[in-house]
């Protein structure tokens, strides 16, 4: 299925759209991949797909790989692409003023669905007071997005959201820490701002964590801790290109800790 369509719309994406954000084609490719292994990765038990079902999951881990990091004029001429490209695959059929990319395969019959199937209803709470920046009313926007963070978190992997200011992207990141189970899962919120710096970092990190034996150190036994960093792109940028601050954090992500 990578054969028949990958390399030419991912040419296309690089050629001929503007991403919001460089990344590397390697990195593309990764995030197929890792969209493709999260939503194979349902529940305890082994699933059967058919050919058909496989290539729809492929088309939607395609899909929020190459136009993720685009806007929705370039999304739709993404779209336009795939769907006339000579491979004539699976792709939902959409209605008047409706995308691909407001489909996804339902997981228990490998069909595509619309996202707002998948919409609840909101229901203010009688017994609270909420805050009105935390509030997120869920819609097709929200519910995907928490869906496709779920989707590459469950596999221990780093998720960046990126967009402009009053997109609720804090919010959405919050609201999906909130469900974790506190008997296995911690989280650590802390944002950046330009006079961070590496030093810093490391001892934040440090104060969220415990002695284990000798000298290791992480999160209490028996519990893994998720660590949200937002306005990451606030530290200076020093006169070579190098924005130092974010180092420390590759490594975190790269190696799942840090040394001495």
């Amino acid at each position: 299925m990578f054969g028949k369509i990958y390399r030419d719309a991912q040419d296309f994406v690089i050629q001929k759209l503007k991403p919001k954000m460089f990344v590397r084609e390697a990195v593309y490719i990764r995030q197929c991949y890792d969209v493709l292994q999260g939503i194979l990765d349902i529940g305890d038990e082994a699933k059967f797909w058919t050919e058909k079902q496989l290539e729809r999951l492929f088309l939607f881990s395609l899909m929020w790989s190459l136009g993720a990091l685009l806007e929705l004029e370039d999304r739709s001429k993404l779209e336009t692409f795939v769907v006339t490209h000579p491979s004539k695959m699976d792709w939902p059929k959409i209605g008047p003023n409706e995308t691909i990319f407001e489909y996804l395969v339902n997981p228990d019959n490998g069909r595509w669905q619309h996202w707002s199937e998948r919409v609840e209803e909101f229901v203010y709470p009688s017994d609270s007071i909420l805050e009105f920046t935390s509030i997120l009313v869920p819609n097709v926007d929200n519910v995907r997005t928490a869906f496709l963070i779920e989707t590459i978190c469950k596999q221990a992997k780093a998720v960046l959201l990126i967009g402009e200011q009053g997109t609720a992207k804090t919010v959405m990141i919050q609201g999906y820490l909130l469900l974790f189970d506190p008997e296995y899962k911690l989280s650590k919120s802390f944002n950046f701002s330009s006079a961070t710096t590496p030093n810093m970092v490391q001892r934040i990190i440090e104060s969220y964590i415990d002695k284990r034996v000798g000298t290791t150190y992480g999160p209490p036994a028996g519990k893994t801790l998720s660590i949200f960093i937002d306005d990451i792109n606030m530290p200076v940028i020093n006169d070579w290109g190098d924005q130092i601050t974010n180092e420390i954090v590759r490594q975190l992500m790269e190696c799942g800790g840090e040394t001495q």
